[in-house]
């Protein structure tokens, strides 16, 4: 009844084939920006990205998240060439002009550093921020504003004990993976080329607070490994710079290795992750590392004596600060059994002479600039008596004991401290009965619990036990007389 008619010289069977023409064209054309070149960011196809990323970001749904993680993979190279180029900005205070395209692709590289994005990113597609990291590298665009999303990705993995981060930095080198790490190794080689741009806190290096409180043994062992590639990509490149700030972050980050050491109930349980003696005891090995690294690469050393504190910033004064700070941390242990001994000289003390780096010109340098700190502190108490030197005091005498010139002039592994034990000696000799008459507090904090004072016979007295005869050992060290009362005996004389 209805039907189409054709003019005479029109063949029926040549429309349906350029109808069925068209048809397989549009099937074509839909396969192939669905699975074969689905369409990508460009200055047509951002708001439409942006948009839909917005989406998925905002709802939050796990399934979403992944898609839009494994879509994005192939995008991070437009991403991060089509980004704002901030090393063009102007140093003048005017604005950069940032076209549609720049901006999106900034907005859309900051709205990936959401929590929930990289917790997924973590766990599904721990590769994205190795390659986000190789593509800043490799298209010279270092300003491209996708370090936070590398950092919070790296926390997300580092708070998951089976994540790859965990299985590259094992300490039994899982095989492959544990002998090339490549997702660390291209992350953290190349991040001191990436960290000139960061802005706020951005580096997955700076992980001091509120993160590295509460890791285990296990994941400092991670962190340290992450850094130590760090400190080799660093030491290898032609601008070496030894105050770089991922050098900064890692060794205050370090500090927090050292921060629970003094915590004595901590200690009880041996097997225990969180122990502080197994976390400076990571942190330990790294510093070793680490200064083998800096050594072997001819890291320059010097001494400011202009500065009575600090000593300036190069590596060997930032090591002296941070063993510092663990002494001050290791002091607050006063036991009268093992555990101060250990505590304070086998797990702080005794690796600042650890054979394989005793000789080099880093460690000679950190000991000498240590014992200048401590020594700072101590002397302090000449003009006002306070808790804090009084700690170092007592380290001092628990590590390093008396004077004796026959122990500590002879001894090899006292060759450089002997130093700082003759110094403390003699500031105890002559100051020790002044601050237990104006500041009788002070001077018992001063004190280790195995040193006594004998205010009559005018000595400290130390006692130790001897594990092999069961005998205590018992030595006196002379104290000059209080300061008051010789000006009261000169007064009555």
């Amino acid at each position: 009844m209805y039907e189409i008619r054709f003019p005479v010289f029109i063949d029926p069977n040549a429309v349906n084939l350029i109808i069925a023409a068209v048809i397989a064209f549009l099937v074509i054309y839909w396969m192939k920006i669905c699975f074969i070149r689905p369409p990508r960011f460009s200055k047509f196809t951002a708001p439409r990205f942006f948009h839909q990323s917005f989406l998925y970001v905002s709802n939050g749904s796990r399934d979403e998240l992944l898609v839009l993680a494994q879509e994005l993979m192939h995008e991070i190279p437009r991403l991060v060439s089509n980004s704002p180029d901030r090393k063009r900005s102007s140093f003048m205070g005017e604005l950069p002009v940032v076209s549609k395209l720049e901006a999106h692709a900034a907005n859309l590289l900051l709205l990936l550093s959401d929590p929930r994005f990289c917790d997924v990113v973590a766990e599904e597609i721990p590769t994205f921020p190795a390659y986000l990291a190789e593509q800043m590298v490799a298209l010279r665009r270092p300003d491209a504003p996708a370090h936070l999303v590398i950092r919070r990705v790296v926390i997300s993995l580092l708070a998951k004990p089976q994540s790859a981060l965990f299985v590259e930095n094992e300490w039994l080198e899982q095989g492959f993976a544990g002998e090339v790490k490549p997702i660390t190794r291209s992350i953290f080689r190349n991040w001191h080329k990436l960290e000139q741009f960061e802005g706020g806190i951005e580096s997955p290096l700076d992980l001091d607070y509120p993160h590295a409180r509460t890791w285990d043994a296990e994941t400092w062992t991670v962190y340290f490994g992450m850094a130590k590639e760090y400190v080799r990509g660093l030491t290898s490149s032609e601008f070496r710079n030894s105050d770089a700030n991922g050098l900064s972050y890692v060794l205050r980050t370090t500090e927090r290795a050292y921060e629970r050491i003094g915590d004595v109930e901590k200690y009880e349980n041996v097997f225990d992750p969180h122990n502080p003696r197994w976390h400076a005891s990571e942190a330990n090995k790294f510093l070793t590392d680490i200064i083998k690294i800096f050594d072997e690469s001819g890291e320059h050393v010097y001494f400011s004596k202009k500065d009575r504190y600090y000593f300036g910033s190069d590596l060997s004064s930032k090591l002296a600060k941070l063993l510092y700070e663990a002494i001050f941390h290791a002091s607050s242990v006063n036991t009268k059994d093992f555990t101060m001994w250990d505590v304070q000289h086998n797990i702080v003390w005794s690796p600042i002479s650890r054979f394989e780096i005793r000789d080099t010109k880093i460690m000679k340098m950190v000991r000498r600039k240590l014992r200048r700190m401590i020594w700072d502190e101590i002397s302090r108490m000449d003009g006002f008596p306070n808790y804090k030197g009084a700690r170092f005091v007592r380290f001092c005498l628990n590590v390093l004991g008396f004077y004796d010139e026959k122990i500590h002039r002879r001894d090899g592994l006292e060759r450089d401290s002997w130093i700082l034990a003759k110094v403390v000696s003699s500031w105890v000799a002559n100051n020790y009965q002044t601050i237990a008459s104006s500041h009788p507090p002070v001077a018992e904090a001063m004190l280790p619990a195995n040193i006594e004072y004998d205010p009559v016979r005018e000595v400290l007295i130390r006692s130790r036990d001897d594990s092999l005869t069961g005998v205590s050992r018992v030595k006196e060290f002379s104290l000059e007389p209080s300061r008051a009362s010789a000006d009261l005996t000169a007064l009555n004389g």
